[in-house]
């Protein structure tokens, strides 16, 4: 009789604390992260630390997983397709190579964990640590000692040599906030992006967090026309840079960098497309039309930016004979690993026009490639063909929209172009 009390006993407690440990499990699987705006914060090298802002946002009342958008400035990034274990959230990086994994802390009301980016070359993580309810990017209590706003020659200085870029910044001022600073760095083959700070007393703090891209420049003003400081990229070691302010100061050209070696007017290519089929200048369907043959990686946010205006123009001048190929070198050497990637680029993106694969992402293999250009110098590059097949214009590099007026004009430019070369 005792015994049979016994495993009637361990019977009870087993079922109890199955009834209290799903209750548990099922209380951790509905715990729900706060929605709104968060300040996120990663740690780079010598100390220095990054912070970006993204927003948490539950669709519906019933949902356990939410979305998270990235913030930077004007720019919004959707990150939708997160995914929950107890409460430890693994966020993919859009369309990049790359996730945040987290775990939720309701006590300290803290989200911890790592950002991992992989890339062809190699692979890097980073802390990451976030934090709800602020739309605080940088502590930035001082009133500004200068107005920075305006345009800046700037030179990286690294192991000797030195990099030429333009800074173009921008006050952002409300009733409520003053010294928020919005702007980029142009340089000869792209630009860094929407990057967000403040200016508080007579430093200067930006940043830019894109999923691939981890930037944060500081700086300090010696006078209103002298900025000195470093520049932090993912986990590697800062850069000096110094900028002087210039209103005058210019880039090379970008339709000068790229261009065909002598002896050559067109190019040549076959590369498979997404469907393994075998696709060239040759085929019939480029017969007689514009086309614009760009050279791009899914792994690059400025080729992202490209891309979304190509498709753009695309869709309005494709009916009237223009045709754009994208020539895809890639974080991988297998088809079927870029094939996917491709594919998730060209859903997210909205990408109507035929996309190849061209390799591996190096610089030197891509001219090996296409062997009629004196070389490679940035993804994206964009080859403007007429419609006997000759090549007109190659620009080296992309201006983003974060760039505000050098993308308008570089739109209108090559809009204008389009139309020319469909008119002739």
């Amino acid at each position: 009789m005792q015994k049979i009390l016994s495993l009637f006993s361990i019977t009870l407690l087993l079922a109890s604390t199955f009834i209290f440990s799903s209750c548990d499990s099922k209380k951790n699987n509905d715990m729900k992260l706060p929605n709104g705006i968060w300040r996120a914060t990663l740690q780079q090298q010598e100390g220095a630390v990054l912070p970006f802002n993204f927003e948490v946002n539950y669709l519906n009342q019933n949902d356990t997983i939410p979305t998270f958008t990235l913030i930077n400035g004007e720019e919004k990034i959707l990150l939708d397709n997160v995914t929950k274990e107890g409460n430890t959230f693994t966020i993919p990086m859009h369309i990049f190579e790359g996730e945040i994994v987290a775990e939720w802390n309701a006590a300290t009301q803290k989200l911890t964990g790592k950002w991992n980016r992989r890339s062809f070359t190699n692979s890097s993580s980073l802390d990451f640590s976030a934090t709800p309810n602020t739309k605080t990017r940088f502590e930035a209590n001082q009133k500004p000692k200068f107005d920075l706003s305006g345009k800046w020659e700037t030179y990286f200085l690294s192991q000797g040599d030195s990099s030429a870029a333009l800074g173009v910044f921008e006050k952002i001022e409300t009733s409520d906030v003053k010294g928020n600073l919005k702007g980029t760095f142009l340089t000869a083959t792209g630009d860094y992006r929407y990057l967000f700070g403040s200016v508080s007393d007579d430093s200067l703090y930006l940043s830019c967090f894109d999923g691939s891209h981890a930037f944060l420049f500081v700086a300090k003003a010696e006078d209103e026309n002298t900025l000195k400081g470093k520049f932090w990229s993912g986990k590697g070691q800062p850069v000096d840079f110094i900028s002087t302010r210039n209103p005058n100061f210019t880039l090379p050209k970008a339709d000068t960098l790229t261009y065909l070696k002598e002896g050559y007017e067109t190019i040549a290519f076959e590369f498979p497309n997404l469907e393994g089929q075998s696709i060239s200048l040759d085929n019939p369907k480029y017969d007689g039309k514009v086309k614009i043959v760009q050279l791009l990686g899914s792994w690059c946010p400025n080729c992202m930016d490209e891309t979304n205006f190509l498709t753009e123009l695309y869709s309005t001048y494709n009916p009237k004979g223009l045709e754009i190929i994208g020539l895809a070198y890639e974080q991988t050497e297998d088809f079927e690993d870029a094939k996917t990637r491709l594919e998730r680029m060209k859903k997210r993106l909205d990408v109507n026009y035929e996309i190849l694969f061209a390799g591996r992402a190096d610089k030197q293999f891509a001219a090996q490639t296409l062997p009629m250009l004196n070389h490679v110098m940035s993804f994206p590059t964009t080859i403007f063909i007429d419609k006997t097949g000759k090549v007109r214009k190659i620009h080296t590099g992309f201006s983003g929209k974060g760039t505000g007026e050098y993308y308008d004009n570089y739109v209108e430019k090559t809009t204008n172009f389009v139309e020319k070369l469909l008119s002739e």
